[in-house]
């Protein structure tokens, strides 16, 4: 069946696919192509490979590559001219590249962006002050909404900024700026006010026991003054018995006195005559007949008692029109009660 062989090639020119081409005999997937210089021998679309990655080079076959000239290219699923084995995010065109690895695109213009491209540990700044989101990760962000704030050093919920006591957590404010925390201030100011409040109260407490002695001493000043002066009113005063040297309302001693309670008495003896002989009277009779010495009405402070030589027995005692009570006692002499006590005359 076979009588020439053109390009002597060993193959009939009737099986010979390429009669002419002696490196050529068949064409299997008969796409034009022998099957020697057919990369794809199987493949009608595909005969070429120029980067020899295993992907045919026309564009519109099977399997083609896309990046015909890069032996590591030859899909870009997501069209983004990058292909997917260079592309972080084959299926994200707005996305390439991940330089941190955070899975967190670098095209800041992208989907899910990596705000930190070289940190691996942050990647979102919600408030955008420049410190990250991810409470986890370096230089993170404490107060991840408030762009003034990112770090609260004493942990006392306020942010280092506003913070006047950044390290101290029992401090946040120094309203008049002394340098001292209104927390400590307060306490301090209390302890002042409760000091002051208990020296108030002393130096009322010391008036008062100032003036209660001051008034102890007038009272005891006024207590001496009046017992002197009840001293001085109790003493004696002598009287003279005559007729011009009487005080005014006081009876004759020469006249006859009153009845004393019904008993008769004796006439008075003359005062101005030459006493007789004192005799011993025997006062038991009389003290039965006489009445009571009157009760002197209490005087505001007594005086203090004085030692006094014994007083003289009573010999005789009478009222007189006046109502004066008289008495007539054993050493001669006369008295008379002043409404307080007996008063020589």
């Amino acid at each position: 069946s076979e009588t020439a062989d053109y390009d002597e090639d060993g193959v009939g020119d009737n099986a010979d696919a390429f009669p002419q081409d002696p490196f050529e005999t068949a064409d299997t997937d008969m796409d034009g192509v022998g099957d020697n210089a057919d990369l794809f021998p199987d493949d009608a679309t595909q005969t070429t490979d120029g980067d020899g990655d295993g992907y045919g080079d026309n564009a519109s076959g099977s399997n083609p590559d896309a990046f015909p000239e890069d032996a590591n290219e030859w899909v870009d699923t997501d069209g983004d001219g990058v292909g997917d084995n260079g592309d972080a995010f084959a299926n994200d065109a707005t996305q390439t590249t991940d330089a941190d690895g955070d899975g967190y695109g670098d095209n800041i213009q992208g989907t899910n962006p990596d705000l930190f491209i070289n940190e691996a540990t942050q990647w979102a700044d919600a408030d955008n002050d420049g410190y990250g989101d991810n409470p986890d990760g370096v230089n993170a962000d404490v107060f991840p909404e408030d762009p003034t704030e990112w770090a609260d050093s004493d942990g006392d919920g306020v942010g280092d900024n506003a913070d006047a006591f950044p390290n101290d957590a029992s401090e946040t404010l120094d309203s008049d700026g002394d340098g001292m925390g209104d927390n400590e201030q307060a306490v301090l100011e209390a302890k002042l006010a409760k000091e002051e409040e208990e020296a108030a109260a002393a130096a009322q407490r010391n008036m008062l026991i100032g003036i209660g002695l001051v008034m102890i001493i007038i009272t005891a000043a006024v207590v001496v003054v009046l017992r002197k002066r009840m001293a001085d009113e109790g003493q004696a005063v002598e009287k003279d018995f005559g007729a011009s040297g009487l005080p005014s309302g006081m009876p004759d001693m020469n006249a006859q006195p009153a009845a004393i309670y019904g008993a008769t008495t004796t006439a008075m003896p003359d005062m101005t005559a030459q006493p007789a002989a004192v005799q011993p009277v025997d006062n038991s009779a009389l003290s039965a007949l006489t009445e009571p010495d009157p009760v002197a009405a209490p005087a505001a402070v007594q005086p203090e008692p004085v030692a006094a030589p014994a007083e003289p027995t009573v010999v005789n005692q009478w009222t007189d029109e006046n109502g004066h009570t008289w008495r007539v006692m054993s050493d001669g002499t006369n008295r008379w009660w002043n409404g307080t006590d007996w008063q020589k005359v």
